[in-house]
């Protein structure tokens, strides 16, 4: 692994508890339940085979967590151990998602599912240094309507004290986005942010329909390259997609090569997530490693400023931050530009010199890469604070 990846401060937005358990812990738990079996079993039971037919077959290795995330104690734990993982990786914030309807099979309410959740990663923000929210997951699935409401519901309650959002999860193929506008209505109306999956296992008509909801991030959107028109309303919009470049490929939803290096050249707001640590086999490392061997991108070189902003409670909700994107030589004269247009300046030679320096100085763009200086991976739906990690994009295409 590249050591500079590792040592560079992250940002996760798309991860999924269930499918980030350690193999250990839940080889334990299935042992107080009298099925012993050895930690390579259990991990060919939680993790996706090299074979992987698509997203459905995926789905499939979520029947263990599911199973064995059933009481309080173990929600808390599995919540705990994943944001240490991630402490350890030197991801400094992560939006960790699940869907509380899930776990009630033993009596839990929502209430105590959510509390858990929270519990546990409040715990290990005092332990570790990482901060971070939750992501309460509705289902896509049949006559389940009534439990996506509880899970609005319960979002609400939580929001802005562990919960910052909501999301839509489950087979994409077998059930259409379109067939869950009520519940976005609802979330929309109680100014509740959320993101949907969308463009992984269906085309572009799912993330049109998603953005129609109003969300402001997409879960993987990959295939909205299909669509001229919609990439340039991703990108006129400043949707961001929270792409999982490993798991994409497990899940066959990316037929040849992956779509980054487009998605990068059309200046689409692209986060980088590695989805499922533990069922994907992966981490935000691997992901960043896999992205610079399998891609026309490498590493920029970089100097980090990770400052913590405090913002008015009025934009909590809204989409903050802002991803990396391809910036070459001649968009940043286009920001000096629309710069100079936006403040109504004379646009001369005089003039762009003396933007460009305040512009440098104040970290807008890069002096030495000569990019637009934006945050490389920071999209909150729902948080009271801002991290912003800038100065350098973190990848440039190889020349």
């Amino acid at each position: 692994m590249d050591e500079k990846i590792y040592e560079m401060p992250k940002v996760i937005l798309h991860l999924h508890l269930d499918g980030s358990l350690r193999p250990e812990t839940v080889r334990n738990w299935l042992k107080e339940e009298g099925k012993d079996l050895s930690l390579e079993e259990v991990k060919k039971e939680l993790m996706v085979s090299k074979d992987c037919k698509n997203l459905n077959e995926y789905l499939t290795k979520f029947n263990i967590p599911e199973n064995v995330l059933q009481t309080s104690e173990r929600i808390e734990t599995a919540t705990y151990e994943l944001y240490e993982d991630l402490a350890k990786q030197n991801v400094m914030y992560a939006e960790v998602r699940f869907a509380p309807s899930k776990h009630l099979n033993k009596g839990l309410s929502y209430d105590e599912v959510v509390e858990a959740a929270i519990q546990g990663m409040e715990n290990a923000k005092k332990d570790f240094n990482i901060d971070g929210n939750l992501i309460l997951s509705c289902m896509r699935g049949k006559d389940n309507k009534s439990q996506n409401l509880e899970t609005v519901k319960v979002a609400k309650k939580y929001l802005n004290k562990g919960v910052c959002g909501l999301d839509l999860a489950g087979a994409e193929a077998l059930f259409n986005t379109e067939n869950f506008e009520d519940i976005f209505k609802i979330a929309k109306e109680n100014n509740i942010p959320f993101t949907i999956h969308a463009g992984e296992a269906a085309g572009a008509d799912s993330i049109k329909k998603a953005i129609d909801f109003g969300a402001k991030r997409i879960g993987h959107g990959i295939r909205c390259v299909e669509s001229k028109e919609l990439m340039q309303k991703i990108r006129i919009d400043g949707i961001v997609l929270e792409i999982c470049p490993i798991s994409n490929i497990q899940t066959q939803a990316v037929e040849g090569k992956h779509p980054l290096e487009t998605l990068y050249r059309n200046r689409i707001l692209t986060t980088i997530n590695p989805d499922n640590n533990t069922v994907s086999n992966t981490n935000i490392n691997k992901e960043y490693n896999w992205v610079m061997q399998n891609t026309d991108l490498q590493q920029r070189c970089y100097n980090y400023a990770n400052v913590i902003q405090q913002i008015p409670s009025t934009c909590v909700g809204s989409v903050i931050g802002l991803a990396a994107a391809v910036n070459r030589a001649e968009e940043r004269s286009n920001y000096i530009t629309d710069y100079i247009k936006e403040k109504n300046l004379k646009n001369d030679s005089f003039t762009r010199k003396n933007v460009t320096k305040e512009l440098v100085k104040t970290n807008k763009i890069s002096s030495k890469c000569k990019t637009i200086a934006i945050p490389f991976a920071i999209a909150f739906i729902g948080t009271t604070l801002i991290y912003e990690a800038f100065k350098r994009n973190i990848f440039n295409f190889k020349k």
